[in-house]
């Protein structure tokens, strides 16, 4: 009889890097394009928004100098625009992550009764709500505690 089969080889096949590169293939390609399209649409409905003032332009050191000894990676609308404009993003989960980031800086530093961080909240739950529209929502891999906030 022949030897039984290693069940390691089945691993590789269930970590995430393997089942998100297959997406890419042939038959996951269009949607990829889909996804990143609708990233875009994205990023043009979050910069429209009223509540998106704070988050057009990178703070200025000038204006808050303590910002960048708080945040460590700085993110800003126009930012996360030009990645997408220049095809920077591979996947609708890298372009949710920094808007997620964008949003976890806004109240990592601003306390909770500002005007930045209500609008930050509010944009938030905009961008949750359009992705669940989008079907993009899944794709989303903000923890649970953040998705209870709308």
């Amino acid at each position: 009889a022949a030897p039984p089969k290693p069940s390691k080889t089945v691993l590789p096949v269930l970590s995430a890097a393997s089942s998100s590169s297959s997406s890419r293939r042939s038959s996951g390609r269009n949607q990829g394009v889909h996804e990143l399209s609708a990233c875009e649409q994205m990023t043009v409905e979050l910069v429209r928004h009223e509540d998106s003032w704070p988050f057009m332009k990178l703070v200025s050191k000038n204006q808050v100098p303590d910002y960048y000894d708080i945040i460590r990676k700085p993110i800003a609308l126009s930012t996360i625009r030009e990645k997408v404009n220049n095809c920077e993003y591979q996947t609708a989960g890298e372009y949710i992550s920094d808007v997620e980031l964008m949003f976890s800086n806004c109240l990592q530093y601003n306390p909770r009764q500002t005007n930045e961080a209500k609008a930050g909240v509010r944009l938030q739950q905009f961008f949750h709500s359009e992705l669940s529209r989008l079907g993009l929502r899944e794709r989303c891999s903000a923890p649970p505690a953040k998705r209870s906030r709308q």
